[in-house]
């Protein structure tokens, strides 16, 4: 079997990690011999915090109803054999959310009450204020437990249009909310602004940091995505749905706020999701084949990219095939085909720029010793 994109990351980690060794070691050796100074010990010091703090970070972003979540837990959270966020019909992720893991602190779900957006300051200093902040254990001895605690990612609340409108939650083009405001005047909204999963996935303690983003509102009404978070990414993966075909509203996320990303990007993937509903017994198999292929073609051109740029992919069906150790079914999946992708456009990338800084570092203290 093929290495995995989790297989090429732990390999990446354990790399980073033989590099921290040897940086350690190296400035051991230069203080036993007498070599070193202040200013070399401290640039490998910082050096070393460097590695210790590295992450890869992996953004997916996509309108509502996509398959973001389950694509996330397709690739990431297969071993764990259920869904670690919500991707059930109804019931997804409705705000920003950041799954990562820091040791120090408990897992836990940490929510940013929506009505903060009448208040100064961004998500980043909201992080440092932690009583703003509604925090949920999770309970890592009970998989129904902390099913049942992420589920909170989905809360929406009524609120009047003027409440909406002041937090830029309002689309009056929408015809649901048109309907909804006709009915009796309000409107339903998320009821969090953004989400921190603090959780000890074997990845997640490695260093790989996950950003789930959901519709052109939640992109739309907070700028740091824009100008911090979505640029920051090592990796964007763009999902558009194959029961949907590609929407004004994907349009717009791709052109405004994914295809000028550049930044410390690398990878800007686009992938066409519910390709199982495309799997018709009626037909053959090239005959499926042929209409997916028709609609990543479709896809692309609509987006201005080569159709080689657009993998279809079935997540539901490939999370079930990795949960049932089904290797045909994974294979119909084609998540496979993306996983391989993402792994040689991000890993890469992502080492040589760690290698580089690393050895720039490495190279001025060594120099420094022998002046």
């Amino acid at each position: 079997m093929k290495p995995t994109l989790v297989d090429e990351f732990e390999h990446y980690s354990a790399w980073r990690d033989a590099v921290h060794l040897r940086i350690e070691a190296l400035r051991d050796w230069l203080d036993d011999q007498k070599l070193g100074d202040a200013e070399s010990e401290l640039r490998l010091d910082q050096l070393l915090g460097r590695l210790r703090e590295d992450t890869l970070n992996v953004a997916f972003v996509a309108e509502f109803s996509r398959g973001k979540s389950e694509l996330i837990n397709a690739i990431f959270f297969s071993d764990y054999r259920q869904r670690v966020l919500p991707s059930s019909a109804g019931r997804t992720t409705m705000c920003p959310t950041e799954l990562y893991y820091t040791p120090t602190l408990r897992p836990s779900l940490r929510l940013l009450p929506i009505d903060t957006k009448a208040c100064e300051g961004s998500i980043a200093d909201f992080k440092r204020d932690t009583t703003r902040w509604t925090e949920f254990p999770l309970n890592l001895d009970s998989a129904a437990e902390m099913s049942a605690t992420l589920l909170r990612l989905a809360d929406t609340m009524p609120v009047d249009i003027a409440t909406a409108q002041a937090y830029g939650l309002i689309n009056e083009d929408d015809e649901e909310t048109a309907r909804s405001l006709a009915r009796d005047g309000s409107i339903m909204i998320p009821r969090w602004r953004h989400a921190l999963i603090n959780f000890p996935h074997p990845l997640l303690k490695q260093g790989l940091v996950i950003l789930d983003t959901p519709g052109l509102n939640a992109i739309g009404t907070e700028p740091e995505l824009t100008l911090n978070m979505l640029p920051s990414a090592h990796a964007v993966l763009f999902l558009l749905s194959a029961d949907t075909g590609v929407t004004k509203s994907d349009i717009e996320i791709w052109r405004h706020y994914i295809a000028p990303v550049q930044g410390a990007s690398r990878a800007r993937l686009v992938v066409l999701n519910k390709i199982d509903g495309l799997w018709d017994e009626l037909r053959t198999a090239a005959e499926i084949d042929a209409e997916i292929a028709k609609q990543a073609a479709s896809s692309a051109a609509l987006l201005g990219l080569p159709p080689t740029q657009v993998y279809p992919v079935s997540a539901q069906k490939a999370l079930v095939a990795k949960v049932r150790n089904d290797t045909a079914l994974l294979a119909r999946s084609r998540l496979p085909e993306l996983e391989a992708a993402l792994s040689q456009e991000l890993i890469p990338c992502k080492q040589a720029l760690v290698s580089e800084s690393a050895q720039a570092s490495v190279e001025d203290v060594v120099i420094k010793t022998t002046e």
